[in-house]
């Protein structure tokens, strides 16, 4: 018996340690995001862009843990206005499941649908074995990692920087893309089923409060109260999103017990 369970801990093992993807240079494919934005990989590739792609689905759970470490590694190397792209490739949603995704996760590089922005086309072209599988491509064309696990913020970074990626703020020269590293959500909890959820750093934008539930369901839709969003919920994970402009100003997750 414990020779049996030695050879399944050994399997296991080696299964997360081989390829997820079955190609060695990156077959090249255009795309569509949920924001209606076309990327063309190729097109990346020949202006000497690394580019980094998550392979994902809407309901696998490691896909929603690591969402946000992917976001995290996308912010490090200058959110897509540096010379590493990050793109989401999901297989077997629409842009309205994809949407959903991104906002509860905390996914905020562009991501492309399975069934309308060409995600499905890709997984199958790059024969994708599993999810989340993070992936690497060089200017070259060749796939330098093909299976970034686990697909952690400081995992992906360590692979980026070795392939000569460069950290950059997410500030660009003409002030398109402004980082709102300063504002933060702060979740009190005063009595039983009873938050508080209070905004600092708020800088005079128009900014929008969004809560969900782990399922997707969203509980809360508005702009902030200054003084602290009030509401009542019900015990489970919950993900609070604040945006600024249509960008992502602050980004927590809370439970209730």
């Amino acid at each position: 018996m414990r020779l049996l369970l030695h050879l399944f801990v050994f399997l296991i093992a080696a299964l997360s340690l081989s390829a997820q993807v079955a190609v060695e240079t990156a077959p090249d494919f255009t795309v569509k995001d949920v924001d209606g934005n076309q990327h063309h990989l190729y097109d990346y590739l020949d202006n000497g862009k690394l580019v980094v792609i998550d392979f994902f689905t809407t309901n696998c759970g490691p896909c929603q843990t690591y969402a946000s470490e992917v976001s995290a590694s996308y912010e490090y190397f200058g959110c897509n206005y540096a010379d590493v792209i990050y793109l989401g490739i999901n297989w077997g949603s629409d842009n309205e499941l994809v949407r959903q995704f991104d906002s509860v996760w905390g996914a905020y590089y562009p991501s492309v649908s399975g069934l309308q922005g060409g995600g499905n086309a890709v997984v199958d072209l790059y024969q994708v074995q599993s999810y989340p599988t993070v992936i690497l491509i060089a200017p070259d064309r060749s796939i330098l990692n093909n299976h970034i696990w686990p697909p952690a913020a400081v995992n992906i970074n360590a692979e980026v920087l070795t392939a000569g990626g460069i950290p950059m703020s997410c500030t660009v020269n003409a002030g398109l893309l402004q980082p709102e590293t300063r504002e933060c959500l702060q979740v009190l909890f005063p009595q039983g089923g009873a938050v508080n959820i209070v905004p600092s750093g708020l800088q005079g934008k128009v900014y929008r409060l969004t809560v969900h539930g782990t399922d997707g369901r969203l509980v809360f839709d508005g702009p902030p109260a200054a003084s602290g969003q009030f509401l009542r919920l019900a015990r489970g994970l919950y993900v609070a999103t604040l945006t600024a402009e249509g960008r992502r100003a602050a980004f927590t997750k809370f439970i209730v017990r």
